[in-house]
């Protein structure tokens, strides 16, 4: 099952996807939270520890590969298997969810 929480500023996107992550992994069901916001606070929703969100980084650009189908269209893909990403850059959070930082500002104009 995939879930995505969408909408405006303050509506409480984060909340709302801490709580499902939380709710899914208590049941059993393993959970990948994945933050795509440029002022990242899921972390801190799931209870993940300061100095444990200090270590955790954006993901490369590398993850992704671009290629052209037979129509010539551009398709994106995982460059590894998903378990060699979450293994490499996720971070163990509460009851078992894995949390993976999908971007990170780290300049001016980059958000």
């Amino acid at each position: 099952m995939k879930i995505a929480i969408v909408g405006k500023g303050g509506s409480g996107k984060t909340t709302i996807s801490a709580t499902l992550a939380r709710v899914f992994a208590q049941t059993g069901s393993p959970v990948l939270a994945i933050d795509g916001d440029p002022n990242p606070n899921l972390g801190v929703a799931l209870g993940v520890s300061a100095p444990a969100l200090a270590t955790l980084h954006g993901l490369p650009r590398t993850i992704i590969e671009q290629h052209k189908n037979e129509a010539g269209e551009t398709q994106v893909a995982l460059a590894e298997p998903i378990e060699a990403i979450t293994t490499q850059h996720g971070l163990p959070a509460p009851d078992g969810i894995t949390l993976l930082l999908g971007c990170q500002v780290d300049h001016a104009g980059a958000g």
